[in-house]
């Protein structure tokens, strides 16, 4: 069975033309010394985070992408729609070294601590 991306192609032209223009604006206002006081930040972080909640895809790059838009001057990058593209590649490519990392990252916090672990026997010591 064929893998059916959770994104189709008009709903990701979309997002990233709205994205793109909030990150042209975004730079606009930085060439000419303004500041949006985190005002793009806030009509974008939401759009992003439900909607991939909704379809049920991991945004997890999208989220440190958005985080990252927090530091002062680095925020002038285009990060989000940078975000939303591995985002989106992530979904379209799921066999791929992003998308596997993040199975096994996932993986990892599950894993939990034998009874006879390293640490059971440092505090019986």
């Amino acid at each position: 069975m064929e893998h059916q991306p959770k994104i189709s192609i008009v709903e990701a032209v979309f997002l990233l033309m709205y994205l793109g223009f909030t990150d042209l604006v975004g730079i606009i206002l930085v060439l000419f010394a303004f500041d949006d006081f985190f005002i793009i930040d806030a009509l974008t972080f939401p759009v992003t985070q439900v909607y991939f909640r909704m379809k049920g895809v991991k945004g997890t790059a999208d989220l440190i992408a958005n985080v990252a838009e927090l530091v002062p001057y680095v925020g002038a990058l285009p990060l989000r729609t940078v975000g939303v593209l591995i985002v989106i590649w992530a979904d379209r490519h799921p066999e791929g070294a992003l998308a596997k990392s993040g199975q096994m990252a996932q993986m990892a916090a599950k894993v939990k601590t034998p009874k006879g672990g390293t640490l059971a026997a440092r505090a019986k010591s």
